[in-house]
């Protein structure tokens, strides 16, 4: 029996995280969805590459699971479907998955730090350095969704401004 570089409690979290990273990458595509299908092209793509940026984050776990030999059972991902009844809707969603993701990622550092891990602990503070762009992103998502009156037609114009 070699060294033991994690311990089941810091795998555990981890893959928790990794399937809360697939469920942002998949809510992000489903609210991307919605928004082509109502021919916000621009506003779409904007999620999509959250989409896209999500799906690196549960890559950078599971690489740092199999760099440190641990053992991966990967979790179900939860099925993405809710209203959309208005622009807010979807600010108000994407900055609150955003503030969930940050605080998740705080306590598996403090876990990190609890077990003498600093490996992950590195890791995890190289992961909440990225979530300063994913706050700015969400906070000015839902400053200019605030400012269309949650009227469409002006985030349809909105989406014009955008390239």
């Amino acid at each position: 029996m070699g060294i033991r570089l994690i311990s089941d409690n810091m795998i555990d979290s981890l893959l928790t995280q990794w399937a809360s990273e697939k469920y942002n990458s998949h809510l992000y595509l489903y609210i991307s969805s919605f928004l082509k299908n109502k021919g916000l092209n621009h506003l779409g793509s904007k999620f999509y590459d959250q989409y896209l940026e999500e799906n690196e984050h549960s890559e950078m776990i599971i690489n740092l699971l199999t760099d440190l030999n641990a053992t991966v059972i990967l979790p179900e991902i939860d099925e993405i479907n809710f209203p959309i009844n208005s622009i807010l809707d979807i600010a108000e969603k994407y900055l609150l998955k955003e503030y969930e993701t940050t605080t998740n990622l705080d306590e598996i550092k403090k876990l990190a730090i609890d077990e003498s891990n600093p490996v992950v602990e590195e890791f995890m503070r190289q992961m909440i350095i990225l979530q300063r762009h994913e706050y700015e992103e969400a906070n000015d998502f839902m400053d200019k969704a605030e400012l269309t009156g949650n009227n469409w037609f002006n985030v349809f114009l909105w989406d014009l401004g955008e390239k």
